[in-house]
């Protein structure tokens, strides 16, 4: 895995973001204050990434409550280097709310993708798409990846995500979609996995078949303290930050050496935690 995003949920968690100048951002459009969030990345990230916001919108919405037009207009705004092309996610809590399928969803997904990829083509938008593999089973991907190539878009496109894996919490199965889906794929196109835990990283065949992967949860334990206290909290995400970073980096350079993830606790993989330092491909921060 190349890269790791960031991805700042709340105002503290953005000026972590920026105190430390991560260089990997992602923004969800559809989270309160998106535009000041990839406005203040756009200042300091290397590569910022849009999400389209297609949990929160298909669960509350069963679609999406904000036009193409709007959403492209904000990528373009905030000079963002890919965006992803909205998608409706199968997970069972959606799917249970509006009594609808996994195969509606990738049909949906399917023809929202094409929709956008035809006002973005007439735009002058410089970021690039990044289409959206969905299912919820290995077989649901699959058929989502045949629909996809029958419509060209596994030729047209280098960067393609994978849907629905953010609510997991079965490791394996979350691991077998990713090598599913990698295994399915040329070999040129990039991977991305939304959310996923580091335990599901903890692989080192996982870690190979994806080129990114992002969190937004890397200091939940803060957010929850700040909704039951008034007291600052940005130290507490701040050293939270350097730790969950700190595990992703010790994971790549225990891969890089070709050594064997032992199946220990997460707390194992601390690395420089102490010395509050975390390594990037592209520099250092501490």
């Amino acid at each position: 895995m190349k890269i790791f995003y960031l991805s700042p949920a709340s105002g503290t968690q953005c000026v972590v973001c920026r105190t430390i100048r991560y260089p990997y951002i992602l923004v969800n459009f559809m989270t309160k204050n998106s535009s000041y969030y990839a406005k203040t990345a756009r200042t300091f990230a290397k590569i910022l990434l849009i999400d389209s916001g297609g949990f929160p919108s298909s669960f509350i919405y069963n679609g999406y409550n904000r036009s193409d037009l709007e959403y492209l207009h904000f990528v373009r705004l905030v000079k963002a280097d890919y965006f992803v092309l909205r998608d409706y996610p199968c997970e069972p809590q959606i799917l249970k709310k509006f009594n609808i399928t996994v195969k509606d969803q990738i049909h949906r997904t399917l023809e929202h993708h094409l929709k956008l990829i035809e006002l973005y083509e007439r735009s002058e938008i410089k970021a690039q798409p990044i289409p959206v593999i969905q299912g919820w089973s290995i077989d649901d991907y699959l058929y989502c990846i045949d629909l996809f190539k029958e419509h060209g878009l596994i030729d047209r496109f280098d960067y393609i995500a994978i849907g629905s894996t953010c609510r997991r919490h079965q490791v394996k199965t979350t691991q077998q979609i990713i090598l599913t889906v990698r295994e399915e794929l040329p070999s040129r196109i990039k991977l991305h996995a939304f959310g996923v835990k580091l335990n599901v990283l903890q692989s080192k065949a996982v870690w190979d078949a994806l080129y990114s992967a992002d969190s937004s949860a890397w200091d939940f334990i803060a957010r929850w303290k700040s909704l039951r206290s008034s007291d600052d909290t940005f130290q507490l995400s701040y050293n939270l930050a350097l730790n969950y970073l700190a595990k992703i980096e010790n994971l790549r350079r225990i891969f890089s050496s070709q050594l064997v993830l032992p199946g220990s606790s997460s707390s194992s993989l601390s690395g420089k935690i102490k010395e509050g330092v975390v390594r990037f491909a592209g520099g250092r921060i501490g």
